[in-house]
Parts: C-alpha cells; structure tokens; sequence
C-alpha cells in the first residue's frame, strides 16, 4: 500500500502517554515531517481547528469530562466553515460496540477504531482510505464511473478498500455510512453538495443494516426518485436469510450478494461484481439536478 501525504494533524487526546504513543506511531509511518497538534480537551481542540488547516482530526471518544469525542466532531461539524477534514474515532474503553455505533451516526466521521498500540496497521490503513476518499471527493474525475459505498461497519469499508486495490481499480470508491448519508450523497445535498456537477456514480454498493436509515429503506427512496432509480444497486450483506434475499429483489435490487468472510474471496467477489458491471454492462451517464 502507497503511503499518502499528511502534513498536519490534530489530536484530540486526553491521556498524555496514549498521545505520545500515537504521535510516535503516526511519525514512524509519516515521517518526522508530519505535525501533530494535540489537544487534551474539547476546548483546546476547538481553538486549535478554528487556527489551522488540518488534514486529518484523530479524536479520542473518552475524554474524561461529560462531553465525549463525538459530541465534539458534531459541534465542529455543524460550525465548521468549508470541508471538514476526515475523522476518525479512537476509544481505548471496553464497550467498543456501543461507542461504534454512536460514532457511525456521528457527521464526519470516516472510521472507528480501538486503541491498539502493539499493531498501529489498522491506523495506517485507516488514515490512508481517509485521506484517499477525500482527495477523491474533491477532485472530479467525470471520465470514470464512480462506486459509492453504504456500509456503517468501518473494518468492512476498509476491507472492500483493500480489495478494490487488489483487484487495481482505478475507478473511485467513496463510502457513506447509513441510508441518510447514501441519499445526502446521490443527490448532492449537505456536505455533497460540492459534487453537483458530477455525473452520478455507476453503481451503489448497499449494505441491509444500518443506523438511521437501513438499506431496505435507502433502496425504496431511490427507485421512488426518477433522477436516481437507474441507478445499479447490489446488495452486499452477510445475511444468508431468504426473506431478505426475496424482499431485496422485491425492492429493485440489481443483484444480491452475500459479503464473504475471508480477505481471498471478497477481491473474488469484487473482480467478478465490478467486471460486470464495470466492462460488460453499458451505464447511463446522468447527474442529479435539485428542484427548483
């Protein structure tokens, strides 16, 4: 995996030795160039984003006080003047499922973590796919098909990730976390606003369950909107359950495909999708024009 550029980050970490840890993990990987602004709360944190650009905002979810990592990355969201740089969430506490699940509902954040400072891997992975999908989403490339994916679970996007580089493909993949932010996206609005211009993408990957708004539901919203229901939809999901199979094509899905366990057969599973979809398949060009 090619590194990327970072050059300034912002820690938002109240455990001074977990900082230092993280600081020497991001330099050991970046480079003693990258810079690494840490805050030990919330308050700090805010000064120091509204002072600089960052590339990256790396938050903590505890941090020793009421207000938790998330409640500060939604304030920021909602203030934050242009794009909002990536964010990942990092907890060290034991109700991992639990902080996920709040984090994958929160704005503006791109992944979840656990602290692991044995294996900074998934660190690295995860800030590489988070500084890619940015500079994906602000670069227009109209000649190639995009790929959006709809998945809460953030080890599965980065999964997908990797095998969409297995399999070298050079077509851009962008992630949205639930059946609201799918929409958001598909027709431009909110902080997507910024890709109205660009044709839509060529095909959705869509997970069932969701926070928010589910996969069952994201799917009825777009068949019902005539600008979106061209669209390739395919399901891809762990269920095996037949009501879900038979209610997903009753929905108007395009194809239904059970999302494999192993790293192996999931490039198995994404060479064989985007060869169809992407090399076969002729795909409408269209883009998303907003009522007046």
């Amino acid at each position: 995996m090619k590194a990327v550029q970072l050059q300034r980050v912002l820690l938002l970490e109240d455990t001074a030795a977990d900082a230092e840890l993280i600081v020497d993990q991001l330099q050991q990987h970046f480079g003693d160039g990258v810079r690494v602004d840490v805050a030990a709360n919330d308050g700090e944190a805010t000064k120091l984003a509204a002072a600089s650009r960052y590339d990256l905002y790396l938050v903590d979810y505890y941090l020793g006080t009421a207000v938790t990592g998330t409640d500060w990355v939604r304030s920021c969201h909602q203030n934050y003047d242009g794009t909002m740089p990536p964010v990942i969430v990092l907890t060290g506490m034991d109700d991992v499922a639990q902080i996920e699940a709040e984090a994958a509902e929160t704005p503006g954040v791109c992944y979840f973590l656990s602290k692991d400072f044995h294996d900074a891997s998934n660190l690295r992975r995860s800030i590489h796919f988070a500084l890619k999908n940015r500079d994906q989403m602000t670069q227009p490339r109209p000649n190639s098909v995009t790929i959006v994916m709809a998945d809460d679970d953030h080890d599965d996007q980065l999964l997908v990730a990797d095998a969409f580089e297995e399999v070298r493909l050079e077509n851009r993949l962008d992630f949205v976390g639930n059946g609201e932010e799918l929409l958001a996206y598909l027709r431009r609005q909110g902080r997507f606003a910024h890709l109205m211009n660009e044709p839509l993408p060529g095909l959705v990957l869509l997970d069932l369950n969701m926070p928010r708004m589910d996969g069952r539901q994201a799917l009825v919203e777009i068949r019902a909107d005539a600008q979106l229901r061209r669209i390739p939809v395919v399901l891809l999901t762990t269920s095996e359950a037949d009501r879900d199979l038979l209610q997903g094509y009753d929905l108007g899905a395009n194809s239904y495909v059970v999302k494999p366990v192993g790293f192996d057969d999931l490039v198995r599973v994404v060479r064989e999708i985007t060869t169809y979809w992407l090399s076969i398949v002729v795909l409408p060009t269209s883009y998303y024009r907003a009522e007046d």
